[in-house]
């Protein structure tokens, strides 16, 4: 499937409105025919408490000083001849390389959690041990710049003309529609069908687009992240023009860094209701909960912080300072298993990236795979260009791995936010900014159940959860029945919001529970007697208009 970039164009500083205003697209989507585009990512998490979250897009964003440097994960499969991108930018960038593992360590530092902890009335303890009070805890590269070659006449829409890693790439003048798409075309670089309707509303004097394709030689194997640079306040994905290749509940993946929480700025924001959760599988069913959450926004357009605090949890991770080791002393291992035993005691990844580098040098025999192949250094011999092979090394891995690391000691917040839109919703470019005043989210978030027994047979009864909201959710069947109220029969929403940046959320729907009557306890029978008071919740719903700095 096609999917294309939206371009756009923003001024470094938006006015503060609610309504889209041309917004800056950092969204790179792979131009590929139909089946050669693999745009949606998939987490499948070891921890139990750990939700499987779906991305289609996953984007970090650090903003200092009027510069935003964007990072932005690559998903592509297919044929490199039909690799392409078409990136709408407000300034001439630089363009530098990423890293997967950025991406992989952000979602591995930040993924929400549900845990629930479980005690027992007293009546259990002949079966449970202890008292009443007991609980049992338990989860049911290389850089280049604009210096390259510019272009040779005033009527060539191109501005620069380099590589970088894998990458051929283009900057282009916006002004004309016309001449930016011939040059692509007479330059070899792919241009996806529709890509004239496309990209025609952003055609205007002092817009920009950047163009990339596959250096000869590479392979699909050899996409990666790409890292750019450009003068703006605010960080914008465009997704209005991607919708053409879009699938339904799209999920969208965006990290900020910078001196404060982050905020969406022309999106609702909303906070989830956690009655609705599956506590009792550690939130597996966290993706229909966000989708849910995001059709009862108005227009669909909200996101969810999932967590905002420190950065110092993801500072030193990507590159602790023996990691890698030293250039000269890879350059040194001319023998190809010592080279890969320096890799691999170094901690060099197995990661797309090193497998399409050292799959040009060592290719792997028929009936193994890199994972096999690679790793069994004694069995991998011949000699090989080392000083070559580790430059390359540190030009695509090292040296990208480390100034990714770096952004962690220069900006002190972090933030996720997420949502999912469906192709007919993605009328409007989210831009991000930042709100000093708001509190810090956490990302792991526990609830407690508590269980009764019958007070002759010991055997189990009713349970209640309480939630860390302070919901009080009945499980008259026990603790492994079906909820009394069913999860999806509550709104997926606490609270819808506005925020500005400054100042406190403007709640225009909330859902708070605002009395508690907790039951109280004389044991319970197999009749069911003694069926705790439900939670009493008071509904308010105002609905405003949503407008920024009315």
């Amino acid at each position: 499937m096609t999917q294309r970039l939206s371009p756009t164009h923003v001024p470094r500083r938006l006015p503060r409105v609610s309504k889209p205003h041309a917004p800056l697209s950092h969204r790179l989507s792979p131009g590929a025919r139909a089946g050669g585009c693999r745009s949606l990512w998939l987490l499948h998490s070891a921890d139990p408490t750990v939700p499987v979250v779906q991305a289609g897009e996953r984007i970090l964003f650090a903003v200092k000083d009027g510069q935003v440097t964007a990072h932005v994960q690559v998903q592509f499969s297919g044929d490199a001849a039909e690799f392409g991108w078409l990136l709408p930018l407000p300034a001439v960038p630089t363009l530098e390389l990423g890293i997967d593992e950025l991406f992989t360590q952000l979602t591995l530092a930040t993924q929400p959690k549900y845990r629930m902890s479980t005690s027992f009335d007293s009546a259990c303890s002949p079966f449970y041990g202890g008292t009443g009070g007991g609980a049992a805890s338990g989860a049911a590269g290389g850089s280049a710049t604009a210096g390259g070659s510019a272009g040779g006449s005033d009527n060539s829409p191109l501005v620069v003309q380099d590589s970088v890693g894998p990458y051929d790439y283009a900057v282009l003048r916006a002004d004309s529609k016309a001449d930016m798409l011939t040059w692509l075309t007479d330059n070899h670089y792919f241009v996806p069908a529709g890509t004239d309707d496309s990209v025609a509303p952003y055609i205007h004097p002092g817009a920009f687009f950047l163009a990339l394709k596959l250096r000869p030689g590479h392979s699909s194997g050899d996409v990666q992240p790409v890292v750019l640079r450009y003068a703006s306040d605010v960080g914008m994905i465009p997704l209005t023009l991607t919708s053409t290749g879009a699938k339904e509940h799209m999920g969208v993946q965006v990290w900020m860094l910078g001196s404060a929480r982050a905020i969406p700025r022309n999106y609702h924001h909303t906070v989830l209701n956690d009655a609705v959760i599956d506590w009792r599988t550690s939130g597996s069913n966290y993706e229909d909960v966000i989708n849910r959450a995001a059709a009862e926004a108005p227009e669909k357009h909200t996101f969810v912080t999932e967590y905002a605090g420190t950065s110092s949890r993801m500072r030193g991770v990507l590159a602790p300072p023996s990691r890698f080791g030293v250039q000269a002393d890879l350059a040194a291992q001319t023998a190809a298993g010592d080279f890969l035993r320096y890799l691999f005691t170094h901690g060099f990844q197995l990661d797309g990236t090193l497998k399409a580098i050292l799959g040009r040098v060592l290719p792997v025999p028929a009936g193994s795979t890199p994972e096999q192949y690679y790793p069994d250094t004694q069995h991998v011999t011949g000699v090989i260009d080392a000083p070559a092979l580790a430059q390359e090394m540190f030009d695509r891995i090292v040296t990208p791995t480390r100034a990714a690391d770096q952004l962690f000691a220069d900006l002190p917040v972090l933030t996720r936010l997420y949502t999912t839109l469906s192709p007919q919703d993605m009328n409007r470019d989210p831009a991000f900014a930042f709100n000093p005043s708001l509190p810090d989210i956490n990302n792991a978030h526990q609830s407690e159940m508590r269980v009764w027994c019958d007070g002759t047979t010991h055997a189990e009864g009713r349970a209640e959860l309480r939630t860390e909201q302070g919901w009080l959710l009945l499980y008259p069947q026990g603790r492994f029945g079906p909820p009394a109220t069913p999860l999806d029969a509550r709104p997926a929403s606490l609270r819808i919001e506005t925020l500005g940046e400054e100042g406190p959320p403007e709640v225009i729907v909330d859902h708070s529970p605002t009395v508690s009557t907790p039951a109280t306890h004389h044991g319970c029978s197999s009749t069911g007697e003694g069926v705790a008071l439900l939670l009493v919740a008071a509904v308010i719903q105002r609905t405003r208009r949503f407008a920024r700095g009315a």
